[in-house]
């Protein structure tokens, strides 16, 4: 039997089921100014290597002020310099050959985001299929197998620090950490595989959350509080609060923030009378401690941590009829069985990264140690009910999992490069993790009415861990800078990545089992990536750039059932051609690519003699067009576009027991995305300023998931929305609102059967949230 991962966890043991009775899971806002003034220079995001460099909220004026224009300006209108660490070496975004999205923590937190489904339609190519909070799968260029697809294909790192799990142990696909913007400097986004520079799971691409660095210069703060409420739900408060800290001036200092987040529900539960069960609270906070001895030597420590929890949240979407996706209980309303639905989630990250410039070349470490505990409780009485209460003669039989998750993961990368102006730019490093993980998973029989346990047999208890995972790589790549317009990188990595995984299991549904199972590969990813520069201000790259997710020994597959006891590497080739531009005095940008991505080796689920497991097979291809403009044309005013065409279907029959055939679409992946923007900063007068700004955002037509039975799939509706912010800055205060959803649009972003049928009636689906109005006051200190 396959593990799968939360919500559709019902299936870990719902094969197991069918055999054993028929034989057979704002900060505050900061306008778009420098300190200087210029309010044409919005979103201006700085590297995050150097000490002192911060965020334009942080820098403010003089005596901690914020900013104001005045009719006497004479800066020129343009759209600041952008700086990423997308290749591992700070550089201009617009001269980074390779298709990145920067988005300021500035810009995040004026428009009152929170989580990727805020901002995730300002992301070229990027889509989220979505459950709940803390329950989202990023796909980047189409490259995902469904939602119940069990290891992640898009890498997340906190500055230099992988996080998440790498294998298909810990739902690495669908927990990924969902990082709250408080104190984010930038969000970076680099789109096509990442295999040469970052290694496994980037087959799609990598999320990277840059933090604000400490500033050993000056003293200075913000704190904000938040209100919203959600139409036809509840409320929620958020308060936020950051503090720098000069501990020895210019050598030593500390950072600190910390938040707590209450999310309104706006699900009612009919069957137990409860209301606004997915309301959530998301806490967390993060030090960091910088340490600059000499102007050659930095370290940087660091700890970040965030808890998420939900009583209702495992319990997620509401009952839909499959035939016409219209609502059984009403819009928001689900029925599900009392005690059921918590989720639960700690996420820990410990961090030390050691920069050393010796002149010739820079020494950088990165160590780190990050762990994952979740707790869930999911609601299965819809699956199971009909099936075993017969069985066991109850009336009122309510059923559910509880599936406690741990991940630990240490790990460390040194590398070694050279100044990247010389005419043979170099880099060598190497690569080492450890992941650790357990997965637990309980059938539990209870009172459906009042959650009371009642005594039975064993249902099924199945342990899995533990799991572990060892990867060591080893990667170089070289920039020859042929003449001062032509540049061309190649590189490649060696990884050897080891698998160890054992699973005890036993009751009346699962039987006993005790086993151990190893795998061990050695892939090779490379990376060919010639640039031209035509001018200081046009370039033209290709990227030719390949990516691997990692094998392993399969889950739930004793030896002796003649199934596969191990699954290979999935593996993919991407080709890229693109450009950037920036034109009019740095008043405008634009920036295009097409690509092609051939995927073979998919890693899919298998049903055979009612047992499900993974196993390679089918081909696919991705292939599309991305655009992103901007422009400033008068001072204060920026205008904002971006489109996206996805072409992802199968380009090969899928493996025997699911029910994909060549030409069909990848599941969840629209074949278009679009987002328009404006934002504008303004004088009000007597020391007041103000800005407006919103966007309009559409997502189109998906596929739902291919099935494990012969049938049609669902077509998922497009939907789009329009989200609005206002505000005003006096002083040191900042006062905004904000609307999201302005047009109350029921988008789907996730779709199931709550049934062990895939077709079965009803089924479970997530929506975008409902119409949320906010208010923020913050102040700078």
């Amino acid at each position: 039997m396959q593990f799968r991962q939360l919500r559709p966890r019902r299936r870990c043991i719902s094969v197991a089921v069918t055999i054993a009775l028929f034989g057979s899971f704002a900060a505050t806002a900061q306008p778009l100014a420098s300190a200087s003034g210029d309010l044409a220079a919005p979103a201006v995001v700085n590297g995050d290597s150097a000490q002192g460099q911060v965020a334009a909220t942080d820098a403010g004026a003089p005596g901690g002020q914020n900013p104001q224009s005045t009719s006497g300006n004479t800066k020129p209108i343009n759209l600041g310099t952008v700086m990423v660490t997308a290749n591992k070496r700070e550089e201009r975004l617009q001269v980074v050959p390779m298709a990145v999205t920067a988005l300021s923590g500035d810009d995040l937190r004026r428009q009152g985001a929170n989580s990727f489904a805020d901002y995730a339609s300002q992301i070229p190519g990027l889509n989220l299929i979505s459950t709940s909070v803390g329950q989202t799968q990023l796909v980047l260029r189409g490259i995902t197998s469904g939602s119940s697809q069990a290891n992640s294909s898009v890498s997340t790192y906190i500055d230099d620090a992988p996080y998440g799990s790498s294998t298909v142990y810990a739902a690495g696909s669908l927990l990924t950490p969902d990082i709250d913007p408080a104190d984010i400097e930038r969000i970076e986004v680099l789109r096509g595989p990442q295999g040469t520079l970052y290694g496994s799971n980037s087959l799609g691409g990598l999320v990277k959350f840059v933090t604000a660095p400490p500033d050993s210069t000056r003293m200075f703060g913000r704190a904000s509080v938040d209100y919203t409420s959600v139409d036809g739900g509840g409320s929620g408060f958020a308060e936020r609060a950051m503090f720098n800290l000069p501990l020895v001036e210019g050598k030593l200092a500390l950072r600190v923030n910390a938040y707590d987040r209450d999310d309104p529900g706006y699900i009612d539960n009919v069957f137990t009378g409860q209301k606004e069960v997915n309301e959530a609270n998301v806490s967390g906070g993060r030090a960091q401690l910088m340490w600059t001895p000499t102007d050659k030597v930095s370290v940087r420590l660091s700890a970040l941590a965030q808890n998420l929890r939900g009583d209702g949240l495992a319990n997620t979407g509401v009952e839909v009829d499959p035939a016409t996706l219209l609502p059984i209980y009403g819009y928001q309303k689900q029925s599900r069985a009392a005690g059921t639905g918590l989720l639960a989630i700690q996420y820990r990250l410990y961090d030390l990264s050691v920069d050393a410039d010796f002149g010739w070349a820079k020494l950088v470490s990165s160590s780190s140690y990050g762990s994952q505990k979740v707790d869930q409780t999911g609601d299965v009485t819809t699956a199971y009910g009909p099936l075993l209460n017969p069985v066991f003669g109850l009336d009122n039989g309510g059923y559910s999992i509880t599936q406690p998750i741990t991940l630990g993961k240490f790990t460390q990368e040194l590398r070694l490069e050279s100044p990247a102006e010389q005419m043979l730019a170099w880099r060598a490093g190497v690569f080492y993790t450890r992941e650790s993980t357990t997965n637990h998973q309980t059938v539990n029989v209870f009172d459906a009415s009042t959650g009371v346990p009642i005594d039975l047999p064993n249902l099924g208890d199945i342990h899995i861990g533990p799991g572990i995972f060892k990867e060591w790589a080893g990667y170089a790549d070289v920039t020859w800078h042929a003449t001062s317009q032509l540049s061309v990188l190649v590189g490649a990595r060696q990884t050897h990545d080891s698998t160890s995984y054992t699973q005890v299991s036993s009751g009346l549904l699962t039987g006993p089992a005790d086993f151990t199972t190893r795998s061990s590969d050695t892939p090779t990813t490379y990376l060919f990536n010639p640039s031209y520069r035509f001018t200081d201000n046009l370039m033209a790259y290709l990227r030719v750039a390949s990516g691997f997710r990692p094998g392993g020994a399969n889950v739930g597959v004793p030896p002796g059932l003649g199934a596969p006891l191990t699954f290979a590497p999935d593996k993919l080739t991407s080709y890229e051609l693109g450009f950037k531009s920036t034109l009019l005095d740095q008043r405008m940008t634009f920036e295009a690519d097409a690509f092609y991505i051939d995927w073979s080796q998919i890693q899919l689920t298998t049903v055979n003699a009612n047992f499900a497991y993974l196993s390679n097979g089918g081909k696919a291809k991705s292939q599309g067009l991305e655009a992103s403009w901007k422009y400033a044309p008068v001072r204060g005013l920026v205008l904002s576009t971006n489109a996206t065409w996805t072409d992802a279907a199968l380009t090969a029959d899928t493996p025997p027991g699911l029910y994909g055939y060549n030409g069909d679409r990848l599941p969840w992946v629209p074949k278009w995305n679009a987002s328009v923007g404006a934002e504008y900063d303004f004088p009000l007068g007597g020391g007041w300023s103000g800005f407006v700004g919103g966007s309009y955002n559409y997502v189109g037509r998906r596929e739902s998931d291919f099935l494990s039975v012969p049938g049609p799939r669902i077509s998922v509706p497009g939907y789009h929305g329009i989200d609005l912010h206002a505000g005003t800055y006096i002083g040191n205060w900042t006062i905004k609102g904000y609307v999201k959803n302005l047009t109350n649009q029921r988008g789907i972003t996730s779709l199931a059967s709550e049934t062990t049928d895939p077709q079965g009636s009803p089924f479970a689906a997530s929506y975008v949230p409902p119409r949320t109005v906010g208010v923020t006051l913050g102040l700078d200190f």
